[in-house]
């Protein structure tokens, strides 16, 4: 599997060159990188791979130059008010950003990935190919299914209008699950997925949002003594 991650994050690393490459020229791009026109030409034409610490090099810098410029533009509305993400949600390259991002936050032992239909579930299944295991979703409706069908259990101080389903089969006592979702505000969505978790007495391994509020944060920390990051926290 190692070989493979290194492989991933060769590749993420030329998808940044290429996302740098639609608005600069080779040669900008060589000043800005203070690598050769020719070596850049042939990591974005495909023609080689960058070895492994140039690779994590030219993603560090992409993080630490464009990565929350990206964000921000996609997800922050002109009145400064509120955050979307259907454009984060819709692009591949950021969303393989944030899942090799938030890899590193956690333990890297996550063999599922739980989010809730239908918006966390892009981000679910990046996370899960960063993490080389099965993504899996609850909804808010019914479905046949083989086996039995669990439904979360209401509980806390702001509780769901509906529970979340999900067949018991998809999730195991022995398995750590990474519970994700792209917008975490009051963390009741959260809070009917550990539910569904300790149904089926599986062991929540982390909680990750693209974005989450402070307030939201705060809590769930105290709830949880698994990790608990968001790319960006925001005030609700």
């Amino acid at each position: 599997m190692e070989g493979l991650s290194t492989a991933k994050r060769k590749l993420l690393a030329i998808d940044c060159l290429k996302a740098l490459k639609e608005e600069r020229t080779f040669r900008s791009l060589s000043r800005e990188l203070k690598l050769p026109i020719g070596v850049i030409n042939r990591y974005v034409n495909g023609y080689v791979l960058p070895r492994e610490e140039r690779a994590q090099e030219i993603i560090d810098y992409f993080y630490q130059t464009y990565f929350d410029k990206m964000i921000d533009e996609m997800s922050l509305l002109p009145e400064n008010k509120y955050r979307v993400t259907i454009s984060i949600l819709t692009n591949n390259f950021l969303l393989a950003l944030i899942a090799h991002k938030a890899s590193g936050l956690f333990e890297p032992n996550v063999d599922k990935v739980l989010t809730a239909a239908s918006d966390g579930i892009a981000l679910a299944i990046k996370m899960a190919d960063a993490f080389g295991c099965r993504a899996v979703y609850a909804k808010n409706s019914q479905e046949i299914t083989k086996g039995n069908l669990l439904a979360s259990r209401t509980a806390g101080a702001m509780p769901r209008t509906m529970p979340l389903f999900l067949p018991e089969n998809l999730l195991g006592k022995s398995d750590h699950v990474l519970i994700v979702d792209d917008v975490i505000r009051s963390g009741s969505t959260v809070s009917a997925l550990r539910d569904l978790c300790e149904q089926t007495r599986s062991r929540v391994a982390g909680v990750f949002a693209i974005f989450m509020t402070e307030e939201a944060l705060a809590a769930l920390r105290e709830q949880f003594t698994c990790p608990v990051h968001a790319i960006r926290v925001i005030r609700d």
